[in-house]
């Protein structure tokens, strides 16, 4: 009887402990620090992520094809058609447009240039524009609303998409600069 007991108590343990694996985040947070947490410490402000519709496109619109998936462009946006309507989405790192958005800032990283607009980094590559992961150390002015809030180790981030970043003074006043990354 004591040992079906034990079997049953190192069982419902060893649940416990498969489900908290299951939940593990891996943050990463600059280029010499990757953390596999065993638990989530991440914590989210808003747990669900918006998600922003609209029934019609912008008239001058223009579609680009990347990894045998349709995406629309404009203004720096980009839709995916879905049940009648468009979500506006994060585009994948290598998709390239012809222009840039209006409103984009430059950014220079050491002696790489970037073009910066809500969220998005880009290269020139050739006569084309391409998206690029963030890179590490760029500071930026300004984060998309879509931004949120995290404290990870009890310290204060910004997360857009996968990317982190943390608020930094500059001379020109507050700023974000990228620090990693977290993968759910």
């Amino acid at each position: 009887m004591k040992t079906l007991r034990s079997a049953v108590l190192m069982s419902i343990l060893g649940i416990f402990f498969v489900t908290e694996n299951l939940n593990a985040q891996r943050v990463v947070i600059g280029t010499s620090r990757t953390v596999v947490r065993t638990t989530p410490r991440v914590v989210y402000a808003r747990p669900v992520p918006r998600v922003r519709v609209v029934r019609t496109l912008p008239p001058a619109t223009v579609v680009v094809n990347y990894g045998g998936l349709r995406y629309h462009y404009y203004g720096g946006l980009y839709y995916r058609y879905h049940n009648g309507s468009y979500i506006i989405v994060n585009p994948p790192v290598g998709i390239t447009v012809t222009s840039l958005p209006e409103g984009y800032k430059q950014v220079v990283v050491g002696t790489d240039v970037y073009y910066y607009h809500v969220g998005n980094f880009y290269v020139e590559n050739g006569k084309k524009y391409e998206i690029v992961e963030p890179p590490l150390n760029a500071i930026v002015y300004d984060l998309p609303d879509e931004a949120e809030k995290v404290k990870i180790d009890n310290e204060t981030y910004y997360q857009y998409n996968e990317t982190l970043f943390r608020k930094v003074k500059t001379v020109g006043g507050k700023g974000y600069k990228v620090v990693g990354s977290i993968e759910a």
